[in-house]
């Protein structure tokens, strides 16, 4: 056959002229002047095996099974070294884990012990790397490395394991035992089980700020009853008249309230009756599974006059059915300030702990630039203080947010922006102290505080500069920019580089670039466009700070004037905020000034920990 008429057909068949042209006996074999085909030496021809008829093929085919079925089975498997399966890559270790090379020992988060940590139940998330230049370069930036698993305590996962069973319940604890890292798995893993169903999930808090962190919303606002001052009658009749309302309560499965402590008893009782009536069932909470958590210790109801705490709500007992107080503290190790802040929670301090906190009016020692940042229990103070600062630091870089969302109602979107961390309007200069308010990685989280040392422009950067100020990017990019202190030559706006303390003493500079900050309406699609957001830097100015949005934030340095406080519990948040002793000052301390509530002293000894449950 000519090459070229060869080299058109199909693999297939030009296989079978070479078992036509080398498998016949009266073929003679090719000379060197033929053409070859494309293997180096054909092959021999094979003996045909005779014909079997129907019979003969069956009665082979038994006997095959029947010595296959002799054969004992393998006591041990096979080793991956010696396996047989073709394409495999070789491995120094067996099936069965023998000789085995030793893992790396894990690096516990601090104030855990090992023998009391339970992994989380959830299985974990993973995601594809970014797609990575194929030119190394020194210089690059650290890609945004995956936040560490999350490792509970035993008490936490009795609790998650209670919640995944389908128990209503509540949960508390002091400042630093855990909760919001518990409720934000509990979160990650009812969202998981309700991902086919996910309105079958409301994630609400009693404050907006509180609701945000959680990815949730107010609790008035997923009740769809306004301030909720009429009769639960009237509020039920008034969410009837919305479609959305009355979709959203026929749909819930389980409902989380969070900071629990600032949510009137009366509302509580509201709430549980309603959910009777549109749910149309006598069950506690017409059939709801409710998750609670929050510090009755911390900030009380907003009142004109005595505050009615959740617990003395008519229907609480009947609706929350376990309660538990969780013991463990992560957020300080020192004992003794443990048991300060025990005693300051409780209202009642002894002799030496007042002198310990009136020891604390000294001056902290830093070398870092980074300094204490002040509480002030009014935002109108925290406002002030920070200005004063940013305007003592000469020219300024301001940052407008971008806002969008399906929400048309332009009253409605301020009030849910407004709970929103990242600012509308964000000034910056060099020098200027700065919080961080998204989680990056392990070492770049929620609170991290640094300090701006330039301003880089993302159109003027350079590739393989060994010189490079900026380690990294944080945000809404991944390049190789060049921090710098003068004037941007580049056609977009430069970015804060920012230097950020790490707390095995290190620094770390990364480039900011603009976070997108989402509220979503619930039982949204992940397709579905946010109901309202925000792009802004997800930095804070962080001198100064109020008490109310400091909860839940762990700070190494604080600085808190105590002659400004005036409610119940300020204190405790306020000074419980702190790491250490030694990053802590306070002034004007008083004994007077530490206040904790009677009602709520009276209620919390009766409540049980997870060793009397076990």
């Amino acid at each position: 056959m000519p090459a070229a008429s060869r080299t058109s057909q199909s693999g297939l068949a030009r296989a079978k002229n070479r078992e036509d042209q080398w498998g016949s006996s009266n073929m003679s074999q090719p000379s060197s002047s033929q053409p070859i085909d494309w293997e180096p030496t054909p092959p021999k021809p094979k003996p045909k095996a005779p014909k079997r008829d129907n019979a003969a093929r069956m009665k082979f085919i038994e006997q095959a099974l029947a010595e296959a079925a002799q054969k004992p089975a393998p006591s041990q498997p096979t080793p991956l070294t010696t396996s047989s399966v073709p394409n495999k890559r070789p491995s120094t270790d067996d099936i069965t884990g023998n000789n085995a090379t030793a893992k790396k020992a894990r690096v516990l988060p601090p104030g855990y012990a090992k023998q009391s940590i339970v992994a989380s139940t959830s299985p974990s998330s993973r995601s594809t790397p970014a797609a990575q230049s194929n030119t190394p370069s020194s210089s690059a930036p650290r890609s945004k490395s995956k936040l560490a698993g999350v490792f509970l305590s035993k008490e936490q996962s009795h609790i998650l394991r209670l919640v995944q069973e389908g128990n209503s319940l509540f949960y508390t604890g002091s400042a630093g035992t855990g909760k919001s890292v518990l409720l934000r798995e509990i979160i990650k893993v009812l969202r998981m089980k309700f991902s086919r169903n996910p309105d079958s999930l409301g994630i609400t808090a009693s404050t907006g700020i509180a609701a945000c962190n959680i990815g949730g919303q107010t609790i008035h606002s997923w009740a769809g009853i306004g301030l909720g001052v009429e009769s639960a009658e009237e509020l039920a009749s008034k969410i009837r008249k919305n479609k959305k309302s009355v979709t959203r309560w026929a749909r819930t499965r389980v409902l989380i309230i969070d900071e629990i402590s600032m949510l009137d008893g009366n509302l509580f009782d509201k709430l549980a009756k309603i959910a009777k009536m549109l749910k149309k069932s006598p069950e506690p909470f017409g059939g709801i599974q409710v998750v609670i958590t929050g510090d009755f210790f911390q900030l009380p109801p907003v009142s004109r006059t005595q505050p009615k705490f959740a617990f003395e709500a008519e229907l609480w007992t009947e609706s929350i059915k376990h309660t538990f107080n969780l013991t463990k503290v992560f957020r300080q190790s020192d004992p003794r300030f443990v048991d300060m802040l025990n005693e300051m929670r409780f209202g009642t301090l002894s002799q030496r702990s007042i002198d310990e906190f009136k020891k604390l009016s000294r001056d902290l020692q830093f070398n870092d630039n980074i300094e204490p940042t002040e509480l002030y229990p009014m935002r109108e103070g925290v406002d002030s203080a920070n200005r004063a600062r940013l305007r003592a630091l000469g020219s300024l870089q301001s940052y407008a947010a971008m806002e969008s969302g399906t929400i048309t109602d332009p009253t409605q979107r301020e009030k849910i922006l407004s709970n929103f961390m990242a600012p509308k309007h964000l000034e910056l200069a060099i020098n200027a102290q700065v919080m961080l308010i998204k989680n990056v990685d392990e070492t770049l989280v929620n609170g991290s505080l640094g300090r701006v040392v330039g301003f880089a422009d993302p159109d003027d950067y350079a590739k393989g500069d060994s010189a490079q100020d900026a380690s990294g990017v944080v945000g809404g990019g991944s390049m190789n920019l060049t921090a710098k202190k003068g004037p941007s030559t580049g056609s977009r706006k430069p970015y804060p580089v920012v230097e950020f303390g790490m707390t095995n003493g290190t620094k770390r500079r990364v480039l900011v670039l603009p976070e997108v900050f989402k509220f979503e309406q619930p039982g949204a699609q992940p397709s579905t466009p946010p109901a309202a957001s925000r792009t802004q830097l997800p930095l804070i100015l962080a001198w100064a700070m109020s008490i109310h949005k400091s909860q839940g934030q762990t700070l190494d340095r604080v600085r808190v004037d105590l002659k400004k406080i005036f409610e119940k519990g300020q204190a405790y948040v306020a000074l419980s905020r702190a790491t250490s002793l030694e990053g802590l000052q306070v002034l004007n301390f008083k004994p007077g000034q530490v206040m904790a509530h009677p009602k709520v002293i009276q209620w919390s000894k009766s409540l049980s920990t997870i060793q009397d449950d076990l």
